[in-house]
């Protein structure tokens, strides 16, 4: 018998969302965040209800979320919740094991996994390939710094005067005209089908810079989890401070709609990371170390999935 719980109805996602932030008083916790975006946009019926199913384990006194993003254009992508309490790493393989099976239908499909989880969610997945619990071979693997904005960085940029360079207007981006330029210039698009690009574009917070014009210049958008991502300039307009704008005009979106606001930074991107660590409107995420938590970091791992020589539970 399965320990989750799946939360993806409205009264139950509303209900763990009060008992992962005591009621309100865990909300400013980053660990938080991604389940305050993403329910935030849920509970209001928009994207990504149809796609993302939430899990609770095990049940009666939860410690992991998973949060399941499935369609049929793209690979399964599975978030982690790192616990505010602390990992249990014994907790955590019976968890990712059972969640395995959920999504088995998807994975088996499209024949990968994305894992988005902290570096302790990943070591404890790759023991579990390791003794043959699970069938996947990993396929890449990356390790990024997390930011975030508490109240009193969001504060600040709130009353930040924004100011247009001469030559450029703030705009929306034209989705059905532009996803595929904007899918173009990012640096994953061969990894990633153009479809998902347009409907990230059409249903969640992106902003876009213009030429005197009209052409686009720079811009920025959101993930399926609610964080800031790529953020891009053209080459011929840099230096003209317009994807500091953008930057700054689609966190203050997030923040007048009630959304958290965080990105990740890429470990082998020095220059931006170091930026980060420096930049006093963000906060490099640094947990509470417990049971394999040393030097903990964001990660994301895609993994080939290998048909099984015995199937057990998978």
């Amino acid at each position: 018998m399965t320990r989750l719980i799946d939360c993806s109805s409205p009264d139950l996602l509303r209900e763990l969302m009060k008992n992962l932030t005591e009621g309100g008083k865990q909300s400013h916790r980053f660990e938080n965040f991604v389940m305050h975006n993403v329910s935030t946009w849920i509970l209001a019926g928009g994207f990504p209800k149809e796609t993302m199913s939430i899990y609770a384990f095990p049940a009666g006194k939860p410690l992991y979320i998973f949060m399941l993003d499935q369609n049929d254009l793209y690979k399964p992508h599975l978030f982690v919740r790192t616990p505010i309490e602390g990992h249990n790493c014994e907790i955590l393989a019976d968890g990712l094991k059972e969640i395995i099976t959920v999504a088995l239908p998807s994975i088996q499909q499209h024949g990968l996994l994305l894992l988005d989880a902290d570096t302790v969610v990943r070591a404890t997945f790759f023991k579990l390939q390791e003794t043959g619990e699970i069938p996947f071979k990993t396929k890449y693997t990356g390790e990024f710094y997390a930011f975030y904005m508490d109240e009193r960085q969001r504060r600040i940029l709130t009353e930040t005067e924004n100011r247009v360079p001469e030559g450029f207007k703030i705009d929306q981006i034209d989705v059905e005209k532009e996803y595929s330029i904007i899918h173009n210039a990012w640096a994953h698009a061969k990894n990633v089908p153009q479809e998902i690009t347009r409907i990230k574009l059409a249903n969640l917070p992106s902003v876009c810079i213009r030429d005197s014009d009209g052409n686009l210049a720079s811009w920025q958008m959101s993930t399926t989890f609610g964080q800031l991502t790529h953020l891009f300039t053209f080459e011929r307009y840099r230096g003209a401070g317009i994807g500091y704008l953008a930057k700054n005009l689609l966190i203050q979106t997030y923040i007048k709609n009630g959304l958290q606001v965080y990105a990740g930074v890429y470990v082998g991107n020095e220059k931006i990371a170091t930026g980060g660590k420096k930049d006093s409107l963000w906060t490099l995420w640094k947990p509470t170390k417990n049971e394999g938590d040393e030097n903990m970091l964001w990660s994301m791992t895609t993994f080939d999935y290998t048909k099984p020589k015995f199937s057990a539970r998978l």
